[in-house]
């Protein structure tokens, strides 16, 4: 890249200064903006270290700025297109996942799909490795969300549970007849 470039009527010679700060105020992306200023700059006749200090930029920002205006033309105001980088699931492959998700798991396995369940799942049906953040932000874009079931210890008696709620229910029953509030306190570091 060279430091040698055109600068005052040389520099976009089909546009005067005028236009310029014209096509600058009138322009509404603040990136867009930028370029043109340091084009109009440019075209006022300054030096790239003058534009840089002025603009608090890089050197070597403002000559590449003013290299793709030279190249480019006016067009060089805006942003390059960038691909970026191709989904591993095509739109097709998605519907099908919904399909199977909907669908719902093998029998014999939990009846709600877990995130980990769901990654083995597309690695065996179309060959694609996710982590987990990925894959729940995936299943968020086919539409499905997040549903914890209600936690249940593992050593709960439901038995002794079910006979605690009848014989509390008629014990409160009993008492404080004429209440019709109370109040429970818990501790608040155990919340």
């Amino acid at each position: 890249m060279s430091w040698h470039l055109a600068k005052g009527n040389d520099f976009l010679p089909e546009f005067s200064v005028d236009e310029l700060r014209q096509m600058q105020q009138q322009e509404k992306q603040a990136k867009a903006k930028l370029r043109l200023l340091v084009a109009l700059k440019r075209k006022e006749g300054m030096a790239f270290d003058s534009i840089a200090v002025q603009l608090e930029m890089k050197r070597i920002t403002v000559n590449k700025l003013l290299h793709r205006f030279q190249q480019k033309g006016i067009i060089a105001k805006e942003d390059e297109k960038r691909s970026g980088r191709p989904k591993s699931l095509t739109q097709p492959q998605l519907k099908s996942l919904r399909k199977r998700l909907i669908a719902g798991p093998r029998k014999g396995q939990n009846p709600l799909w877990t995130t980990k369940m769901v990654m083995n799942c597309v690695e065996k049906k179309y060959g694609r490795k996710y982590t987990a953040r990925h894959m729940r932000r995936l299943l968020r874009q086919v539409g499905f969300s997040v549903q914890k079931p209600r936690p249940r210890h593992y050593e709960a008696d439901l038995e002794k549970q079910a006979h605690f709620k009848k014989t509390s229910e008629k014990r409160l029953e009993n008492t404080g007849k004429g209440a019709s509030r109370f109040f429970v306190w818990t501790n608040a570091s155990s919340q």
